[in-house]
């Protein structure tokens, strides 16, 4: 599947999951919430996909900044966290069900010499089986998450100068947005 007739631009929001695996859909449920919010904004992309994919690059290839929203089965202190990621290309993933945003990162990097600001939300997840819907303790994780990114965004990323800002300047980011560097 090809997203390279997608608009490249500043700053893209991609949530990922599969909807049908209960809360696997943290993600899509997210970004389809947001779609009202930013919905006149030219400036800012929502994309929903299944899983990640590296021809993903094709649309990301201009981005400013990227913000990767997935569920997880990790139980989190505060049930949803947010991770300031890095590109990373060490090694190549056997299944494709397995690239994570800095395998993207990377490509990006490498192949279209790009470096945009990139965030991971994950929130925590708690019934993955087969169906469909929110179990209702994750749904109030991700209306919570849902106020954090708009307000995120609307705030401090949606002006083209301060996403020029953001990648290495901490102080240019608000902080309840804290960020945890990848080990």
């Amino acid at each position: 599947m090809s997203y390279a007739g997608a608009p490249s631009s500043d700053f893209w929001i991609i949530g990922y999951g599969n909807p049908q695996c209960r809360d696997d859909g943290i993600g899509p449920y997210i970004v389809n919430r947001l779609q009202p919010v930013f919905k006149h904004r030219k400036d800012i992309h929502l994309l929903v996909l299944h899983q990640l994919e590296p021809d993903v690059i094709d649309t990301l290839k201009n981005a400013l900044a990227i913000l990767f929203v997935d569920a997880t089965v990790e139980a989190l202190r505060q049930g949803h966290q947010w991770v300031s990621i890095e590109p990373e290309l060490k090694a190549l993933p056997c299944l494709i069900h397995h690239v994570a945003p800095s395998f993207i990162l990377g490509l990006l990097q490498r192949l279209y010499h790009r470096n945009p600001a990139a965030w991971m939300v994950t929130v925590a997840g708690n019934d993955f089986s087969f169906g469909s819907g929110l179990s209702s303790e994750a749904q109030k994780r991700a209306e919570q998450v849902i106020g954090e990114i708009a307000e995120f965004v609307l705030t401090e990323v949606s002006e083209k100068d301060k996403i020029t800002l953001i990648k290495g300047k901490p102080e240019a980011r608000n902080a309840k947005y804290e960020t945890i560097s990848k080990s």
